[in-house]
């Protein structure tokens, strides 16, 4: 043929070749020339996104397809049911700066291209923070988005508002972190990309601890995963999640119910036990739960926990004496 690819290259990075032509009469001279490949237009894209959807695939179209860096791949909605809008949260695992996403639609943009909605971005799947809306042309190139603010997330939720035929589908979804950043994995504490028994055993210690406290700031402040103000159960409940294997995480599931703080009477006198119940009230979908509760320790002293009907319970005494004076106990209980 006129053509030969040369695969497994390495980016920019320069080659020299030697070529000559051949037919049925002979061959010619050796001539040399030069190239040299190009930046990796992939080298800043997170690898390893996972996604969930609220809506139903089609079988051998799963949305797994839609990340999976194979761009002969699609990921395709159900063919028997239509939609006017649904949602697909990106998970990437790690929190990174954004930059764009783009959107590489089926050929020939038919059904399920995807055309008008808008971003939302966030760190723990509850609190989303607006990114910008989007309305795309209908064709199969490549679709842009550019996250203005840049900000700073481990998940992305794109809502889609209209697809071709009310179907969704597309061959490739990219996230791009800013150039030159580095993702940050959470629960990582001691920043040494691994997610482990040592970062576990660092926020058992440093459960309760919260801003304004001497040890807040700088090594301990990143594990705060919600951004709440505080070491709490919600973060030690991912580092938990991340060990041994990861937990499995079924699709669909929805957490609900309250937690309930009950005494046996509403006054006491002086020197009485206060005994205060902790009733989980219709909890659903919940691995794990903690709460605080201050008190004046000139006042009251702390007698312990008497844990019941819990499968593992986890640093049962934690009492820290914080900077503006008051005493916190912090019971966490990991399920």
């Amino acid at each position: 043929d006129t053509e030969l690819q040369f695969e497994g290259l390495d980016v920019e990075t320069k080659y020299d070749f030697n070529l000559r032509a051949v037919n049925k009469d002979g061959f010619s001279d050796w001539t040399t020339f030069s190239g040299k490949t190009k930046s990796d237009p992939l080298e800043f894209a997170v690898k390893g996104i996972t996604g969930i959807s609220d809506v139903k695939n089609q079988s051998g179209s799963a949305l797994r397809y839609l990340f999976d860096g194979d761009e002969s791949t699609m990921w395709h909605t159900r063919w028997d049911t239509t939609y006017t809008s649904f949602e697909i949260v990106l998970d990437l695992h790690a929190i990174n700066q954004l930059d764009k996403i783009h959107y590489l639609p089926r050929q020939g943009a038919s059904n399920g291209t995807i055309l008008k909605g808008s971003i939302a971005t966030g760190n723990d799947q509850r609190t989303w923070t607006d990114a910008g809306s989007f309305e795309w042309t209908r064709n199969d190139e490549v679709k842009v988005f550019t996250f203005a603010d840049r900000p700073s997330a481990k998940y992305v939720k794109l809502t889609v508002n209209q697809g071709v035929g009310g179907f969704g589908s597309g061959l490739e979804m990219y996230v791009f972190r800013v150039a030159g950043t580095e993702s940050y994995l959470p629960g990582d504490i001691n920043n040494d990309k691994l997610v482990d028994e040592n970062d576990f055993t660092s926020y058992i210690n440093y459960t309760g601890l919260k801003a304004g406290d001497s040890d807040f700031e700088g090594y301990i402040s990143k594990g705060d995963l919600n951004q709440n103000g505080r070491i709490d159960v919600y973060d030690i409940s991912v580092v938990a999640t991340l060990l041994e294997g990861r937990a499995n995480r079924r699709v669909g599931e929805k957490i609900a119910g309250s937690i309930e703080l009950v005494t046996p009477k509403k006054s006491y006198n002086a020197d009485e036990i206060i005994e205060i119940t902790v009733k989980g009230k219709n909890l659903k979908s919940v691995n794990a739960l903690g709460f605080s509760l201050p008190y004046n320790q000139q006042d009251y002293e702390f007698i312990g926990i008497e844990p019941l009907n819990m499968q593992r319970m986890v640093n049962l005494t934690n009492d820290r004496l914080h900077t503006d004076g008051s005493k916190v106990l912090y019971p966490t209980f990991v399920n």
